[in-house]
């Protein structure tokens, strides 16, 4: 089964050479017109950036939203290590307080670090984080609280969590450049290991997802938060397709890292 990350592939005339996970790299299926799913975040909803304060996109500095991200400190963005592997600093931007990227609403911050976490190889093999470093703070975002504990109330299945961001609408068709979101359940790590066997890693990952689909993190979203009772406790990272029935999306599981997070929050900012 082909599996795919949740990241756009930059904009002409930005090299994707080093982005392993742009769409150029990566085989992804079209819409499954065999499970009579419609996927519309896929089947989300509007949501005005006031909702989740937290949520940034991530764009190039030709202004392509590719990814998301949450902020965690006031200089400091959390979003998955496959949006960013193998990029320059310099070519990424941070759009924050924004719910309509065709505005000027909100501040873009450049960022002048990278941290990927030394774990990550793969999407399908965890550790799927990063932590960007931005050239100033900004105010006009409210950083939000890390997951602490692996197995904490954010990680209970049936848990009603919350997924949002700026990607596709269905399975590699447009992005509508409204911030969207998402409600989806919590899925038991025994559900999400029978959807997608040994990938799985219930230590480093989690699962959310409708069972008949329907609701789901797409394409542009990678990066951005799933997040439980205003806690972040997962960053989009990849799935079989968008919003299909039996293929919960995948997220790293932020309780895990938390501590090495937390590590890189008292990085100091660079300038650009």
């Amino acid at each position: 089964m082909t599996r795919n990350a949740r990241t756009l592939a930059r904009a002409a005339g930005v090299s994707v050479a080093t982005l392993a996970v742009a769409l150029g790299s990566l085989t992804v299926a079209g819409a499954d017109e065999t499970t009579g799913v419609t996927p519309n975040i896929v089947g989300g909803s509007p949501a005005d950036i006031a909702d989740v304060p937290y949520a940034v996109a991530l764009t190039d500095a030709a202004g392509f939203q590719f990814c998301g991200g949450s902020l965690v400190a006031e200089d400091k963005v959390l979003t998955a290590a496959h949006c960013v592997e193998g990029q320059d600093p310099s070519d990424v931007v941070a759009v924050t307080g924004r719910t309509d990227l065709t505005t000027s609403e909100g501040s873009e911050t450049p960022v002048t670090d990278i941290w990927l976490h030394p774990d990550y190889t793969g999407v399908t093999t965890g550790a799927d984080i990063a932590v960007l470093t931005l050239s100033s703070p900004v105010t006009d975002a409210e950083p939000v609280e890390l997951a602490s504990a692996t197995d904490g109330p954010g990680y209970s299945p049936g848990a009603d969590a919350t997924v949002a961001g700026w990607g596709t609408t269905s399975e590699g068709g447009p992005s509508p450049d409204t911030l969207l979101q998402g409600s989806v359940p919590v899925t038991s790590d025994e559900d999400c290991a029978a959807a997608y066997g040994s990938e799985y890693d219930p230590e480093g990952m989690v699962c959310a997802g409708l069972p008949e689909g329907g609701v789901d993190a797409c394409q542009g979203d990678s990066g951005g938060p799933l997040a439980v009772d205003g806690v972040l406790a997962g960053v989009v990272s990849w799935g079989q397709g968008c919003a299909r029935p039996d293929f919960p999306g995948v997220y790293a599981r932020v309780g895990t890292y938390a501590e090495d997070i937390a590590e890189q929050l008292t990085r100091p900012a660079t300038s650009p």
